[in-house]
């Protein structure tokens, strides 16, 4: 089959904003410099409508994650190794056995290396993370909060006392609810085999070489993308978002997306904060007035409504038939969560912003 909207992380991503991106481009335009301080699928990033790769235009991203930032990296640099790291069947064992090592190869390190040198990068655990993002249910993945761990035997082994713990993962059966996401999408399959006359039967290589156009395709969008692995205010100070050309008289656009408030638990992603939306919004009242500053937040319905005293806009983006992942699947009580997400665009994007609406339903 044929891979298409390569686009696509590949991956699941809990809050992806696939959907919105076509209004935070709205509201930020062509912008000089483009930051991204909460990563996760990049799939604002990825949908930018104006060309990429240009000669002093910036783009610039960051995650917390160490495993996320390392599984960016490995695509950007290494595509070929991590395909083949990521290829691979939903095996319950495996998915258990490369839950274990990807944990046991963050606490090993792998954040400090990654922000020490800015080539490392680690293509097959960047594969395992994408893979196991893929075959994972719910949240919690790579969160070392599990019971489960390796043993002094080598054999897993469940520790029951939970403020004595080491880092551990849970138990889970894979995903099998669909055709597969992510990796294991039905569109990156190849049949099992190919007969040609009377030619011996041949086999397809493990590695799925959909999958390796896909991550190309990837990693050249990526080429000249500057991914960082900390926290998200290193990325928003007037140094790092004030690049030569901002200076010159251009503009930063600056995309928000952190983890929703308190309208939702904590344990959905590896590196989790039922806070840190209250500190972007402190950020966003202080600097969404700053000269050449376009800035768009992401949240829910009542989060960052302080905003509208400062001259801020909010904008529906929700489009009835996209029902799917992120606010989705918080409520069990109403189906229509989704419809309450927001962006709130700040006083210095584009006018054209201020009054859009993509279809809502209520």
């Amino acid at each position: 089959m044929t891979l298409t909207n390569l686009e696509k992380t590949p991956w699941p991503w809990f809050g992806g904003k696939s959907d919105a991106a076509p209004a935070v481009w709205t509201a930020l335009g062509d912008v000089e410099h483009y930051v991204e301080p909460f990563a996760g699928s990049l799939a604002v990033l990825m949908r930018r409508p104006h060309p990429c790769n240009r000669t002093y235009f910036s783009e610039t991203v960051n995650d917390i994650d160490s495993l996320l930032c390392n599984a960016w990296r490995s695509m950007q640099m290494s595509p070929g190794k991590m395909a083949a790291a990521a290829s691979w069947p939903v095996c319950e064992a495996d998915l258990m056995a490369r839950h274990l090592a990807l944990v046991a190869w963050r606490e090993s390190g792998a954040a400090e290396r990654l922000a020490a040198d800015p080539t490392y990068h680690d293509p097959v655990m960047g594969g395992w993370w994408a893979w196991g993002q893929s075959c994972w249910i719910g949240g919690g993945w790579c969160s070392g909060t599990g019971p489960w761990h390796v043993g002094t035997d080598g054999r897993i082994a469940k520790q029951t006392r939970v403020g004595s713990r080491e880092p551990g993962v849970s138990r889970r059966r894979p995903h099998l609810s669909n055709n597969g996401e992510g990796v294991n999408r039905p569109q990156a399959r190849e049949p099992g085999l190919a007969v040609r006359d009377s030619d011996p039967i041949e086999y397809h290589p493990m590695m799925m070489p959909e999958l390796l156009r896909w991550f190309r395709f990837l990693a050249a969008r990526l080429r000249h993308v500057r991914i960082l692995n900390g926290d998200w205010t290193r990325v928003v100070t007037h140094g790092a978002l004030y690049t030569i050309k901002v200076n010159e008289g251009g503009n930063v656009g600056v995309f928000l997306d952190p983890p929703y408030g308190d309208v939702r638990t904590s344990d959905i992603y590896a590196q989790d904060s039922l806070t840190v939306a209250t500190e972007v919004r402190v950020w966003c009242v202080e600097h969404g007035s700053a000269p050449r500053m376009r800035i768009v937040l992401a949240g829910f319905e009542g989060e960052h409504e302080e905003l509208a005293k400062h001259g801020w806009r909010a904008v529906e983006w929700y489009r009835k038939g996209y029902m799917k992942g992120g606010m989705a699947n918080i409520s069990h009580t109403s189906v229509t969560q989704q419809t309450r997400e927001r962006l709130w665009v700040s006083p210095g994007c584009l006018r054209d912003s201020w009054t859009l609406a993509l279809p809502f339903v209520s």
